[in-house]
Formats: structure tokens, C-alpha cells, sequence
């Protein structure tokens, strides 16, 4: 067992950069010479024991503010909160129809995946009547994250945590999303339009089904990919991965050491094709 973890560990360093800041800040750069505000979605993966959560982050110019433990799924939806007296810091995540019934968050790098919506009222916003209040909300759009860009961090308890980004809000550097596109005037600017915030689109045909197929597909190009790297495949043979998003994602992480960025990205784009129903 023992010798197990020493293997792990060393294949870890040899194939991780060790460039992160003295904290969990690193989860909020995204270039070192721009300044990042705002908000970021990723999966936080113990490599002692396997176990992943989700974690929703608030940066500010580079800085990590704020980390809220989301556990073993993203509730979209649902009111979180960083603060438990001040309502103004609710928020609510909500994706495109697109996406809405997908149960694994992966996402080619800058899609538009949903919206964060947020208020600068006070008095916060009354979850219960949430419906008749979504005009005067305000929304950032959620963009997926580059997941090649997994860093990894060595708690003050030894342990190994990487880090894997799922979503963003736009940084001040962001190509397609400039800052003040999305707090325009809303009769100019509707790239939100057609998302909900409380994700009830209506779907002519049960698809879940088709979804789940489509997991099994993405999936099936994972293991494709894995079967023909010896070094991965050996890694997961000696790893102990029981949780599911946990396994999955110690496999994406492996391939993103492993792989050429360009093959990374083209195994993301089939991942994407697998997911269209």
C-alpha cells in the first residue's frame, strides 16, 4: 500500500509542473500579467484517498476570496450563498438547454455553458418568488474552462489536491465576452435570452436517455485513449479510484499530463460530439 502511494506520488511530481502560489489563489490565474475578477467552478481531487467536490471560487484580481464547497455535484439552480448574513451575495448558477440535462461537466474550453445570476439589492432576493424577479437580476455568462490548465497543491497536511477548472465568468482579457457586453442594455444585448434560470425548458422527447448514451460514448473515447498510453493505464491500475466523477477525472488529468496539448483538445472535441443528442 504504502509502496503503492510512494510510485503515485512520484509519477504525480514527474508529471505536474509545481509552479502554484504559496495558497489556492493559483486556481485564479489565468495569466500573470492580467488580473483576474470573478467567478470560477472547479473539482478539487485528493489523491490520498480519491475523493473530489466541487468548489465554487470568487477572485479578485488574481486573488481567491471566497471557496464554497459545493460536495459531490454543482447545484444548478439553487441559491448559494458565500455569506450566511448578506443576501446580496446569492447567486444562482444556471445552464443552456444545451446542457441542462448533462450530469458530467465537461465542455470544450469558452463555450457559453449558462449564466450566473446575481443582485447588488441588500435585501438580496426572495428565493420563493424567484420567477417574477429574473428581469431585474443581473448575469455574467458561464464559460467552460480550459481543463488542461489542472494544477496541483501539497496541503500543510501532505496531502495532494489537484485542482481542475470546470467554469469561468469572462476576465478582462477575454476575446469574445468583453467587460461591459453583458451589463449593456438588455433590449441590445440578449446573449441570455434563452437560458432559465431555473433550467424548465421544455423537451418534445424524454432525453435522457440519449444522455446517458451519451455519457457512455464521451466515456467510451476516455478509455479509447487510455487503452493506447501505457503510462496512464498502468497509473490507473495501481490507483484506488472508487468514485465515479472522481475516476473520470483522474483519467482526464492523466491525459492532460500525458498528451499533447493538441490531442488533448481534439480528445475534448470528440467527447463534445459523443454528447450531442
Amino acid at each position: 500500500m504504502l509502496l503503492s502511494w510512494l510510485l503515485l506520488l512520484i509519477t504525480i511530481l514527474y508529471i505536474s509542473k509545481v509552479s502554484s502560489l504559496p495558497d489556492s489563489s493559483q486556481s485564479c490565474v489565468t495569466n500573470q500579467n492580467i488580473p483576474f475578477t470573478g467567478y470560477k467552478v472547479e473539482y478539487q481531487l485528493n489523491i490520498r484517498d480519491f475523493t473530489g467536490e466541487y468548489h465554487l471560487l470568487y477572485c479578485n484580481d488574481n486573488k481567491l476570496l471566497y471557496d464554497l464547497n459545493l460536495n459531490e455535484s454543482i447545484p444548478w439552480t439553487e441559491p448559494l450563498n458565500f455569506s450566511k448574513t448578506d443576501r446580496a451575495n446569492t447567486l444562482i448558477l444556471a445552464r443552456r438547454k444545451t446542457f441542462a440535462l448533462r450530469t458530467f461537466p465537461i465542455y470544450l474550453p469558452n463555450t457559453l455553458v449558462g449564466s450566473v445570476y446575481y443582485t447588488d439589492d441588500i435585501n438580496g432576493f426572495d428565493i420563493h418568488s424567484r420567477e417574477n424577479i429574473t428581469s431585474s437580476l443581473k448575469s455574467i455568462p458561464l464559460l467552460a474552462s480550459n481543463v488542461i490548465r489542472n494544477w496541483i497543491e501539497m496541503t500543510y497536511k501532505l496531502d495532494l489536491i489537484y485542482h481542475v477548472p470546470i467554469l469561468t465568468t469572462p476576465g478582462i482579457d477575454s476575446k469574445r465576452y468583453k467587460i461591459g457586453f453583458f451589463e449593456s442594455n438588455k433590449e441590445l444585448n440578449n446573449w441570455d435570452k434563452y437560458i432559465s434560470m431555473s433550467e424548465d425548458y421544455n423537451y418534445n422527447y424524454d432525453s435522457r436517455v440519449l444522455v446517458r448514451q451519451a455519457v457512455d460514448r464521451a466515456l467510451k473515447q476516455i478509455n479509447l485513449v487510455i487503452d493506447g498510453s501505457r503510462l496512464v493505464k498502468s497509473r490507473l491500475k495501481n490507483s484506488e479510484v472508487k468514485d465515479w466523477n472522481g475516476k473520470v477525472f483522474w483519467k482526464l488529468i492523466l491525459l492532460s499530463k500525458t498528451l499533447k496539448e493538441s490531442a488533448f483538445q481534439n480528445l475534448l472535441e470528440r467527447i463534445e460530439k459523443s454528447f450531442s443528442v
